[in-house]
């Protein structure tokens, strides 16, 4: 390029039109030290382990309360604890998304991070206090001035700190945000434990909601030096369009996934059988926790512009598939002796209602990553549409096993409406999907998943003791194959990736043939080579140079 010809391309630059402030910026290029998209599959697994562990110290506090609580003090803090609940569903669908995606398009100190930060930041603190005002006021209706006041709290704290989570996931630090995930539920544990002590009672139970928000605050200093006053961002129409359009799609698919749990109480309300459903229901939910780790890796690099979409959605796809079908072939074919163990004895004439629960499950998990993947892709109207179908036949599901068979019908209704809400979302989403060429191998796939399921309900039926082992060892191996720790072929096509430099990941795997080093390795965007044809430092350099324009 002459030199006339880049002053002049120079001078367009520095004196052409400023965006507008209501027009979308375009995102930056953004330079990172590896491969972020190598973290797909094995933080899509750490993910789905800490969410199970959360759910389960969770579940631990819930047990707790229950049995050293009064029965009044045990009562306002159920229902304080449900309607955080919703709080939460609504400032996890609300913030971190779009957070993330503005982190992860621009690069730290820049003016577009910044906007976005303050933007959600603001969001946060508004739809906090309104939430405050709302959740406070529906529980002085239930119970007494104190409790509601510390829902208040509880629900202002939930929406602030969920832009931390926000920023954690778009920074790809996901080990970070496991463990301060799993930091606030042990906070809480411990309140809780307080609580009995000190005979706090229901205020000092929703107290720990509160103190356990603040593990989510401990976050790196770079969030906070991105930190700028700039209520101006409020007025861009674009920022809330956005936010709306995935607040919708998460809102809606938070409901479809809780809202058998709901129902069955309000319509069956105070039997054992609505009991034994809700606490089988929520252990079912299981295979959720997987599609929700997949969802938050594979959400910001989708949206990192140059992504790899091809490659970011085969591994998603293909780390969701292995762990979700091992959680719900072991949550399917659990036999009663062992669900017993983490059922309280009074639901276990529920048991036989497990293995539909699970597919339910199943069928949500699909709902969740597809809706995900498509607000990635911003396939908005396909989400829209899909979603429209999927609560017709849920909520028609439930309504028809009701008229049924009452809570047993209930669960089978529900299997079925999730179960078919997640192929119509599959089938919305399969151009999109295709296109990307992820897909590649799903038949083989299925087959060795209901070989699995076969083999765990066989085993189930035999002996309880080999089932146990059988378990463990698959979801020991799934998890030890997405860390590549396995020495043997990738039998699943989760797409592998050399590391930067062209070293090949240590691990007891086999070295790859040439034809699939060629299509594994990334390519150089300006040369067009695998890193192993590079030419020396400096030819590479001045082929850069060269592209770029520069001298």
């Amino acid at each position: 390029m002459s030199t006339d010809l880049r002053k002049r391309a120079r001078a367009a630059v520095r004196d052409g039109p400023r965006p507008d402030l209501g027009e979308r910026p375009r995102a930056e290029l953004k330079n990172s030290e590896s491969d972020n998209d190598l973290k797909v599959v094995e933080n899509s697994g750490f993910l789905a382990v800490s969410a199970a562990l959360v759910g389960v110290i969770s579940y631990a506090c819930t047990l707790l309360m229950a049995n050293m609580l009064g029965t009044g003090d045990y009562t306002r803090f159920a229902a304080a604890a449900m309607v955080l609940g919703i709080v939460g569903i609504v400032a996890n669908a609300l913030v971190p998304l779009p957070l993330s995606h503005v982190v992860a398009v621009h690069p730290r100190s820049t003016e577009e991070r910044r906007n976005g930060m303050a933007f959600s930041v603001f969001v946060s603190c508004l739809a906090g206090m309104a939430a405050a005002i709302i959740a406070g006021g529906m529980t002085w209706a239930l119970a007494n001035p104190s409790l509601a006041a510390a829902v208040a709290l509880a629900s202002f704290v939930i929406f602030v700190t969920n832009a931390t989570a926000g920023w954690l996931q778009g920074e790809l630090r996901f080990t970070w945000y496991a463990v301060a995930t799993i930091g606030e539920v042990v906070l809480r544990l411990v309140v809780s434990l307080l609580v009995i002590v000190m005979a706090w009672g229901a205020v000092g139970a929703v107290l720990g909601f509160v103190v356990g928000c603040a593990a989510m605050l401990v976050v790196p200093p770079s969030f906070y030096r991105d930190l700028r006053w700039r209520p101006g961002v409020l007025f861009e129409k674009w920022r809330w369009a956005e936010t709306s359009d995935i607040a919708l799609v998460l809102c809606v698919v938070s409901v479809l996934v809780g809202i058998d749990v709901v129902v069955v109480g309000f319509l069956d309300n105070g039997s054992a059988d609505a009991a034994g459903f809700q606490a089988l229901a929520t252990i079912a939910k299981g295979p959720v926790y997987v599609a929700a780790g997949s969802a938050m890796v594979a959400f910001p690099l989708l949206r990192k512009p140059g992504a790899k979409v091809s490659e970011v959605l085969g591994a998603s796809f293909a780390s969701f598939g292995q762990l979700v079908v091992v959680a719900f072939a072991i949550i399917a074919t659990a036999p009663p002796v062992m669900a017993g163990l983490v059922v309280p004895v009074k639901y276990h004439g529920s048991l036989g209602l497990l293995p539909w629960l699970a597919a339910s499950g199943l069928g949500y998990a699909v709902l969740m990553v597809l809706s995900t993947v498509l607000l990635a892709m911003r396939a908005y109207r396909r989400c829209q549409i899909g979603l429209a179908v999927a609560s017709v036949l849920v909520i028609g599901g439930l309504w028809i096993g009701w008229q049924l068979n009452a809570v047993a019908g209930m669960a089978i209704g529900s299997a079925a409406g999730a179960v078919m809400s997640g192929l119509v979302l599959a089938v919305l989403a399969r151009p999109i999907v295709a296109d990307a060429g992820s897909g590649q191998g799903f038949a083989k796939f299925v087959l060795l998943g209901l070989a699995l399921v076969a083999a765990l309900a066989l085993f189930a039926l035999l002996q309880a003791a080999v089932w146990l082992v059988m378990a463990g060892v698959s979801g020991v191996a799934v998890l030890a194959h997405q860390k590549d720790l396995l020495p043997h072929r990738n039998d699943f096509k989760i797409p592998r990736w050399l590391r930067a430099g062209g070293m090949a990941p240590r691990s007891g795997r086999r070295a790859l043939g040439s034809k699939t080093m060629q299509q594994t390795q990334p390519v150089n965007p300006l040369l067009r080579r695998t890193p192993q044809e590079f030419p020396k430092p400096a030819k590479y350099w001045a082929d850069v140079y060269a592209a770029e324009g520069r001298p």
